[in-house]
């Protein structure tokens, strides 16, 4: 595993993080224990936490206990649903039970997901602040992808960015990532897989036809059919280095709910991009239609 910087907060991350939510999967406690240990095993020291599962997060904290608390870069997310306010006490609650089912004693990083942004009150603004001023979380981020996003990112109110980045990212997701890195906010990217692409090219296509789809990864997928006939590469291994090249990004988000695929994503910063793959990908970009492309 490689470590790079999280922006100009001085904490080294692995190049990969691993978001922990539950999404209805309901796992027990011992699952999510056994899942974070995986990937400590493989040089995982990012993590970010979903709040609102007491099982997943006392998995973590059980698997947390063992390593040194300054060896570890914690995260807390926020979700909303896009009608409650988020306003002072629901951060106030949210960072205090996150704090004492996950044992962690200060968050690194607090993140409001966009829904939560969208009802941000003016009150949970200011707690925001106090969060971040009392050391109960060193760094204030904000994740998603649409608009909103971009206004919390020129806000000025906000240390961390997560956004999507890939092979596919249109020019409205790289200008926020550099108008991000030009504010000196650490930023992580996630949704490096697009599904579509990591799928064998017949069957992405079955399957976009079948639902009706179009867009960027229906219309893209011919382009990227290299992924899967390049030697020695899964296809989502190969979607994973080239976000890894990205410069601006501290580290890769990614979730799997199965150590051997942490496993096998985990030994990917430590290979380069096969020769001749970049251009590949940079012509398989300049080939699909605009319009086609993720924004």
């Amino acid at each position: 595993m490689r470590y790079r910087p999280f922006g100009i907060s001085g904490k080294a991350v692995s190049a990969l993080s691993l978001l922990l939510r539950d999404r209805g999967r309901a796992q027990p406690q011992g699952a999510w224990r056994v899942l974070t240990v995986s990937a400590m095993e493989c040089g995982v020291n990012a993590f970010e936490v979903e709040a609102g599962v007491e099982t997943l997060a006392a998995g973590f904290r059980q698997a947390a206990e063992s390593i040194e608390r300054r060896l570890l870069f914690i995260a807390w997310r926020i979700c909303g649903d896009g009608r409650s306010p988020t306003d002072a006490r629901a951060i106030e609650d949210a960072v205090r039970n996150g704090l004492t089912q996950t044992g962690a004693g200060y968050f690194d990083l607090l993140t409001l997901d966009e829904p939560a942004y969208a009802t941000l009150t003016a009150e949970g603004a200011r707690m925001l602040e106090d969060v971040r001023s009392a050391g109960l979380a060193l760094q204030i981020g904000i994740s998603g992808a649409g608009a909103l996003v971009d206004q919390a990112v020129t806000s000025g109110a906000f240390d961390a960015l997560s956004s999507p980045f890939n092979l596919t990212s249109g020019w409205n997701i790289r200008r926020r990532i550099r108008d991000a890195a030009q504010l000196n906010m650490s930023i992580t990217g996630f949704d490096a897989f697009p599904p579509e692409l990591c799928r064998p090219p017949a069957q992405a296509q079955a399957k976009a036809s079948l639902f009706r789809r179009s867009g960027p990864t229906a219309a893209s997928v011919g382009a990227y059919g290299f992924l899967h006939e390049t030697r020695n590469w899964e296809a989502d291994e190969l979607c994973l280095a080239y976000a890894l090249t990205e410069p601006s990004l501290a580290c890769i988000q990614i979730e799997a709910h199965r150590p051997e695929v942490i496993e096998r994503l985990s030994a990917v910063p430590d290979r380069e991009l096969p020769t001749g793959l970049a251009a590949q990908i940079e012509m398989a970009r300049i080939d699909t239609p605009p319009d086609a492309r993720r924004a």
